[in-house]
């Protein structure tokens, strides 16, 4: 039965149900106090010994305190400290399990370092990516029959194959596969499988006469976006885009409306002026550099030649465009940089309350084996 309280302090033991209705009571010939219950019976405690009786008053036998001191009772198991040791009692005072106390000192002592070596990897893996950047720059420098360029290539490629090993490990180094593909880091994972897929598929030869030589080498240089997932400070950046994209999409609508009432305006008004105000299409390139102000003013004085009152058309664009738009779609950016900041910063408070709390838990357990100790 579910048991909610055992009452030994009067001269009957009283056990009481989990709905709080007194289930059944026998007397009370322990003379102690109670030291823990479960479903299937409680312990007394007196100056000697612990006692375990059943809900039917029987008395299931007696542990004696010299060979050591109850820390718990926890799923109808009485858990003891014995000389270092932690045992399990049923019931019937039989050991159903011992455990060193230092045996667990290695399991922590091994997942701290599966994680070391799992933080050597990944920086090893952003070297690898660092020095491929490199190498893809320096090859733009070489002939492609030249014993350098070769030898970049080779490293090239290994480097992808290192790469496929990582994934790999990645991939198959846990408990679940699937994992892979639902933990917290899945957007990443499936990234760098994909870059991954894509960059082995210059070891394919029969792809090279299929979409040509150029075209794999652009694939090989895709490795280099693992460089995005390989920095936490790129995750960062990458993540403030990804959060600010649907306000840079109303910017950019409201960006487009402005390019094409100006670029309407500007063909009615100065395509007799200047061949940059043609037709509409050559007058959205010929805004989009103004906005840029590459060479804003040789175009507004060529057009002013014929149109002096032109320069209102072109500075109330650039005010527009080149200093309020595009500080506004800076200032989106910025904004949301802040909040993925901010959105760390309360993740790693939460991990550090729960990492205080389970230092709190242990400090708990060692104050209790301390006292426990002390006692004897």
């Amino acid at each position: 039965m579910k048991i909610s309280y055992v009452d030994i302090s009067g001269d009957k033991i009283k056990v009481y149900a989990h709905d709080g209705k007194l289930k059944t009571e026998f007397d009370n010939v322990f003379k102690g106090s109670l030291a823990g219950f479960c479903d299937e019976y409680f312990i007394v405690e007196t100056p000697e010994k612990y006692i375990f009786v059943d809900y039917n008053g029987k008395n299931s036998g007696s542990y004696f305190k010299d060979f050591g001191k109850l820390i718990k009772i926890d799923s109808n198991e009485a858990i003891f400290l014995e000389n270092g040791k932690i045992s399990h009692y049923n019931g019937n005072l039989e050991k159903l399990s011992i455990t060193n106390i230092q045996d667990k000192a290695p399991e922590d002592n091994q997942n701290n370092l599966l994680k070391k070596l799992a933080k050597i990897g990944d920086n090893f893996i952003t070297v690898l990516i660092i020095l491929n950047a490199i190498a893809a720059g320096a090859m733009t420098y070489l002939d492609d029959s030249s014993a350098e360029e070769h030898y970049l290539n080779l490293f090239c490629d290994l480097s992808i194959i290192i790469f496929i090993i990582e994934i790999l490990i990645r991939l198959f180094w846990r408990e679940k596969v699937w994992t892979f593909f639902t933990d917290e880091d899945k957007g990443w994972n499936i990234f760098d499988l994909i870059v991954t897929i894509i960059s082995s598929l210059s070891f394919f030869s029969g792809l090279e006469s299929f979409i040509g030589a150029r075209a794999i080498r652009i694939l090989r240089e895709l490795r280099l976006l693992r460089v995005v997932s390989g920095v936490d400070k790129m995750k960062r950046l990458f993540y403030a885009l990804v959060n600010a994209l649907p306000q840079i999409s109303w910017t950019a609508l409201f960006f487009i409306l402005l390019i094409y009432i100006y670029g309407i305006i500007g063909v009615e008004m100065f395509k007799d002026a200047s061949d940059k105000f043609s037709s509409l299409h050559v007058t959205f390139l010929t805004l989009t550099q103004i906005m840029t102000l590459d060479d804003w003013s040789a175009i507004t004085a060529n057009v002013m030649e014929k149109h002096p009152y032109a320069w209102i058309y072109f500075v109330s664009f650039v005010l527009l465009a080149a200093y309020i738009l595009v500080n506004l779609v800076v200032g989106v950016v910025v904004d949301s940089l802040n909040e993925v900041r901010e959105k760390e910063e309360l993740d790693k408070c939460d991990e550090l309350q729960r990492e205080i709390t389970r230092l709190e838990k242990q400090f708990d357990l060692v104050k209790k084996i301390l006292k426990n100790e002390k006692e004897e």
